[in-house]
């Protein structure tokens, strides 16, 4: 048994089917290989091109050219891999038997990888719908971050502090996610200031306005802002409102109008919350 066996696997004909197989796989790795450098060269030039017009419409544009990229070469590998199976005698019995029984082998193969489909299906639905697109800035369950990859079976979120978190599409396709840059990258940037009713309102009004509109990470697009929101029994409660031009810049311009205020507030001597206690009877 053995003996013929060996004899099979020694005869010209099936080395020559194998060395077949081989030369399939070779030629679909250069196809492939081909194939990602010509789409990924016209991906940067088209995205360059749009970039100029319109961010939104390249990063749209990039995210669905990467998931049909890799469409593209997964099926020229299942392709490649199908052909070379055929080579065989084995084989190709096998899958005339498997095209006889195609309705139960679909269930089966289908009930065992529903998790896999429905993560590659929900991928393909995510980069042509778009609720979300590569370098958007998201919120999901959370953690703040920026759309790093978004792959046939999962996306990568990167946060702030550099973790990646790895999401499988079909769950993301069914989570509730914020996105602050789907239609506009810039957003409103609020930061809260605590005073003492002494203090000149006008004043710090116009150092919000000279902070904001001298800083890098201002939008330019609508005028910040000072006002009242509350009146406590120790201290004014002021919002100071600015435009920041993306999630990041506008983190910073908050950060720095903090900075700046309280500078500002030392060196004129404003005045800053404070208890006082009346005395009665000084005798």
């Amino acid at each position: 048994m053995w003996q013929t066996i060996l004899a099979e696997l020694a005869s010209p004909a099936f080395i020559a089917k194998v060395l077949g197989s081989i030369a399939i796989f070779i030629v679909a790795t250069i196809i492939a290989m081909v194939l990602n450098m010509v789409i990924g060269r016209w991906r940067v030039s088209v995205v360059k091109l749009l970039q100029k017009k319109s961010r939104e419409r390249a990063t749209a544009l990039e995210t669905q050219i990467r998931i049909i990229r890799r469409l593209i070469v997964a099926s020229i590998y299942s392709l490649a891999f199908v052909l070379a199976l055929l080579q065989f005698d084995a084989a190709r019995n096998i899958g005339t038997g498997l095209l006889a029984s195609a309705g139960v082998a679909g269930i089966v193969i289908g009930m065992a990888a529903q998790s896999t489909l429905s993560n590659i299906v929900a991928g393909v639905i995510i980069s042509f719908s778009q609720p979300v697109r590569l370098n958007d800035a998201v919120i999901f369950e959370g953690d703040f971050g920026l759309i790093e990859e978004i792959s046939l079976m999962h996306t990568v979120i990167r946060t702030w502090d550099n973790r990646r978190i790895v999401v499988p599409n079909g769950v993301l396709a069914n989570k509730v996610i914020q996105n602050w840059t789907l239609k506009d990258p810039s957003l409103l940037g609020v930061v809260m200031i605590y005073v003492d009713y002494y203090c000149d309102v006008e004043l710090v009004r116009q150092w919000v306005v000279e902070i904001v509109k001298s800083s890098q990470y201002w939008s330019k697009e609508l005028d910040p802002g000072v006002q009242v929101v509350d009146l406590t029994d120790k201290h004014m409660v002021l919002r100071a409102l600015a435009h920041g031009i993306d999630a990041p810049a506008t983190w910073n311009l908050r950060c720095e109008l903090r900075e700046k205020l309280v500078a500002r507030f030392r060196a004129a001597g404003v005045a800053l919350p404070r208890i006082r206690v009346e005395q009665q009877n000084p005798a």
